[in-house]
């Protein structure tokens, strides 16, 4: 067979007049029309067109729609899928870690607010004396300083842009490093003077849980953050361009 032979053997893409008398309804007409603009003249996906019109052919008896069946005309190509496989997912490490600080901060004040407000609405405590770990002052410090550590840390952590991994012992270290100065510092926190270190009500420190919920949404939709202490702390950085 010559190459002329083979390329008229090949099916060709379909046009508007071809779709007209396919049997197949206005809309799904549209949608392989949509494909077939997608494609920009690339006869190789004819066949594939050919067999999307096929099922949406089938699909018309059953009341199945294009979009139920394929979603989108890119998604019935294979186009969004070899997108997502092609695009990597951008590293936490690679927001900067002043970005990273203020996300642990206010995920960590959040936690802990709800943790001390539960536990002080089902307690008798009061405010007499230090109001150790759980007053408020404490609770910012607390806070500010785990976004540093934890910022640091996946700074410290993630592979670089050659990707080039951090040895097992250097993230034992560093981790376990920071973990242990940020907990002294949570147990010296604790004994900060009441007058400066005020114990709130327990319901206090849940509205504060349920703010800082809200500016921690707030905070990862304007920066795009994704993972973290919640997720994955030390996702390889990748280049951004």
């Amino acid at each position: 067979m010559t190459e002329s032979q083979e390329t008229q053997a090949q099916p060709a893409l379909p046009t508007r007049a071809d779709l007209a008398t396919s049997g197949l309804t206005k809309r799904n007409q549209e949608f392989i029309w949509q494909m077939v603009q997608l494609v920009d003249g690339d006869a190789s996906k004819a066949g594939l067109i050919a067999e999307v019109g096929a099922k949406l052919l089938d699909g018309q008896k059953t009341g199945a729609t294009a979009k139920q069946l394929f979603n989108t005309p890119a998604e019935a190509l294979g186009f969004k899928a070899k997108q997502a496989a092609e695009t990597p997912a951008r590293g936490y490490a690679t927001y900067g870690f002043w970005p990273l600080m203020v996300d642990n901060a206010i995920a960590f004040f959040m936690m802990f607010s709800f943790m001390f407000g539960l536990t002080l609405m089902f307690s008798k405590a009061n405010q007499a004396g230090s109001a150790g770990a759980a007053g408020i002052t404490s609770l910012v410090l607390t806070s500010l300083l785990g976004g540093v550590f934890f910022a640091a840390v996946t700074m410290t952590l993630a592979p670089s842009k050659d990707g080039v991994q951090t040895p097992l012992w250097k993230k034992i270290v560093v981790s376990v490093g920071a973990f242990v100065l940020w907990f002294l510092a949570y147990m010296g926190f604790a004994y900060l003077p009441s007058i400066i270190n005020p114990l709130l009500p327990g319901w206090v420190y849940l509205i504060l849980a349920v703010l800082a919920f809200i500016g921690f949404r707030f905070w990862r939709v304007k920066t795009g953050i994704q993972g973290g202490f919640l997720g994955s702390a030390t996702r390889p950085r990748q280049d951004t361009k």
